[in-house]
């Protein structure tokens, strides 16, 4: 929609297990951020002196009891949990700091669903290859379906307000034990972080009585964009572009779980970096102390291969909150710069963050390398 249109930003509080709206806050500061495989952020601010607040929101506002979401009529532009509040009495003034959709899933273990009843409090035996009853979850399918049943499984212990999408079917296999106490959210993210990993989004937003959901979207389809700085009024500005060298590598030696005396190694080399110049370059990755397969271990080390073969360079643009930009999306960004000179540069959005006195958006993004 043309910018002239755009709709004032409204702050809601919502149930954090039921997703049921419970009221509308007189809010008077709120930024937000979200980036692609990550839980994003957001800082509200209710100012007493300046707005006729609700008396109540003291019983209301408590951590992990409501999800706070900012909203453009009924499109959400951001919800989360609420994890931590700051009340200063002196200025009457509250700050309420929330996450995204990921953030409900860090509070949750990676455990199977019978444990929940058949637990029992003792000595456990830590045997990958025969482990005690009921201590490993095992998913297979494609990894939307692993990712899906990570979530699925932990749905079991108490409910949360996410849609699940169908099962697609495929062969790939993981499997988890209780011992690890991993995170849902840690190993979601293991899972995006693989060579051909899946890219997620928990989307928010409300169903037609008013409740909110996430929905969870496995490789989203991108929304392409073409964004040109050089025509006046097109609200496209380049900001920044910042290279950053530190996980750039030829060689990666990779460590995953022990066994006795014996732990899983190995490595995995590109030439990207000396072909354009660079030196030789080695870096370790010791992340995955859980992996006991050697192929995973393997995909990840391929993973920061792809990932670091060339300076991380990270794209600041500034546009129109009318682009309606997501994380995941595409765009074609035509500048005529100084450092960059005159071209066209291949984007995939990675991080959006906005805030309510503005309808400007701040988008990070890198290169495209699918050309």
């Amino acid at each position: 929609m043309p910018f002239e249109q755009i709709p004032p930003s409204t702050v809601h509080a919502y149930d954090i297990t039921t997703g049921a709206h419970l009221t509308r806050l007189p809010y008077t500061s709120c930024r937000w951020s979200d980036g692609l495989n990550a839980a994003g952020s957001m800082t509200v601010g209710v100012d007493y002196s300046k707005t006729a607040a609700r008396q109540d929101l003291w019983e209301l506002l408590r951590c992990w009891k409501v999800i706070l979401a900012i909203q453009r009529d009924d499109r959400i532009l951001h919800a989360g949990p609420l994890t931590s509040y700051t009340w200063n009495a002196e200025t009457r003034s509250l700050s309420l700091d929330c996450g995204g959709g990921l953030t409900l899933l860090s509070k949750r273990l990676v455990l199977p669903r019978g444990l929940k009843d058949t637990w029992r409090d003792g000595p456990i035996l830590v045997d990958e290859q025969h482990p005690s009853s009921g201590l490993a979850l095992t998913i297979t399918g494609s990894y939307p379906d692993i990712i899906r049943g990570l979530i699925d499984e932990t749905l079991q212990y108490g409910p949360l307000p996410i849609t699940l999408p169908a099962i697609q079917g495929g062969e790939y296999t993981r499997t988890w034990y209780a011992w690890d106490l991993a995170t849902v959210a840690d190993r979601i993210t293991d899972i995006t972080n693989l060579e051909n990993g899946s890219d997620i989004r928990l989307d928010p937003r409300t169903d037609t009585d008013g409740n909110l959901t996430y929905e969870l979207v496995t490789d989203p389809e991108p929304t392409h964009h073409q964004w040109n700085t050089i025509i006046p009024g097109a609200r496209a500005i380049l900001t920044t572009l910042d290279g950053d060298g530190t996980d750039m590598t030829s060689q990666v030696w990779a460590t995953g779980g022990k066994d006795d005396d014996k732990t899983l190694m190995c490595r995995r080399t590109t030439t990207i970096p000396q072909d354009d110049g660079c030196m030789f370059l080695q870096t370790k990755d010791t992340q995955h102390t859980t992996v006991s397969d050697l192929k995973t271990l393997q995909t990840h080390a391929l993973a920061d291969l792809a990932h670091g073969a060339w300076p991380a360079e990270t794209y600041t643009v500034k546009v129109g909150e009318e682009h309606d930009v997501r994380v995941g999306d595409t765009a074609d960004l035509t500048v005529d710069d100084d450092h960059l000179g005159a071209r066209t540069i291949p984007l995939k959005i990675t991080d959006v963050s906005g805030d309510a006195s503005s309808d400007w958006l701040t988008v990070q993004a890198q290169e495209r390398t699918d050309q």
